[in-house]
């Protein structure tokens, strides 16, 4: 008995693209939690009109949308600028299309500046249909731990508690826990890292004790991350690192600049501002300040830039002190 296997998973013969290209129109039929049934075709929105046309609501999508760097979106934007192997989906929302799956695609089209094919119905879905939907139909990188934490912390607001989440969200309680305290970390801390899909549950445990010492200390976050910004550049500039050893360096540093900063010393330690930003990650100019001494840092300037800083500082000391 000669049986075929049946193929698991997706492929590129059966993509919705390779249907439109052969039969010139494509629709598809979802079927709704609800038992509704929306019928969804395909468009293609221009690369000028991508940012404007569509959007994204974390509380559907689940995506963090500050997560998609230009480093996490690789995966797509190596091959995006040439063909887009599995359409967005989305909901018409007025005269714009709320993307339901597919924020990486989108993310990744604003960046490479080209279309974007999105499967789109005209059907209006309740909160709980489309946010439904767009669980069902995820067929992207999984979320991570972060991630689906921000959109279990969306139903937390709407009044539910972690027992009632978990059984909604099919997940245990303990994950639940693990979630919401991955979502509860700063979304300006998390910023520090390129690719924040590396960032372990372990990882957030650790930023997330670092912002309680630094907040028992009187330590503003904003000071740590202006005191390891340098730092995080300089690794970010290294092209041979893979992105688990980026997270892991930038988790080094910060953990040591918080000791730095909530330690009996710190009140002695050198305050360190930027005083000029610049695109390339390991060139920095700040001015470093303990007390009544102060000196100005600058790295990887030309030579031009040298000499004639030395005369602006000569000509001030001269009109000053003469």
């Amino acid at each position: 008995m000669n049986t075929k296997r049946v193929t698991i998973g997706r492929t590129l013969t059966h993509s919705p693209l390779r249907e439109v290209q052969n039969e010139g129109v494509f629709s598809s039929v979802f079927v709704l939690n609800s038992g509704r049934k929306a019928t969804f075709r395909l468009e293609t929105i221009p690369s000028e009109e991508v940012a404007e046309k569509t959007f994204v609501r974390q509380e559907t999508n689940g995506r963090d949308q500050s997560a998609l760097t230009p480093e996490s979106l690789r995966d797509i934007t190596r091959t995006l600028k040439f063909q887009q192997f599995f359409p967005a989906i989305g909901v018409k929302d007025g005269d714009k299309i709320e993307i339901l799956d597919g924020s990486r695609r989108r993310a990744a089209a604003l960046i490479c500046h080209t279309g974007l094919n999105v499967l789109v119905t005209d059907v209006s879905l309740s909160t709980e249909e489309a946010r439904k939907l767009a669980k069902d139909i995820q067929t992207a990188k999984e979320h991570n731990i972060r991630e689906v934490g921000l959109r279990l912390l969306a139903l937390k607001n709407s009044g539910l508690n972690q027992k009632e989440i978990a059984a909604l969200e099919g997940l245990s309680q303990a994950k639940v826990t693990r979630a919401l305290q991955a979502a509860s970390v700063a979304g300006d801390l998390i910023s520090l890292f390129p690719v924040q899909s590396e960032i372990t549950f372990t990882d957030y445990k650790l930023l997330s004790t670092i912002e309680e010492t630094l907040k028992k200390n009187d330590v503003e976050l904003k000071s740590l991350i202006e005191s390891v910004s340098s730092e995080v550049d300089l690794v970010l500039s290294y092209d041979d690192l893979a992105e688990d050893e980026i997270k892991n360096r930038i988790i080094k540093i910060i953990a040591k600049e918080s000791e730095l900063l909530t330690s009996p010393a710190s009140k002695d330690k050198a305050s360190v501002t930027s005083i000029w930003s610049f695109s390339d990650k390991d060139r920095f100019a700040r001015k470093r300040s303990k007390g009544r001494l102060f000196s100005y840092e600058f790295n990887r300037l030309p030579k031009e830039v040298q000499d004639e800083l030395d005369r602006a500082i000569e000509d001030v000391l001269k009109k000053h002190l003469s």
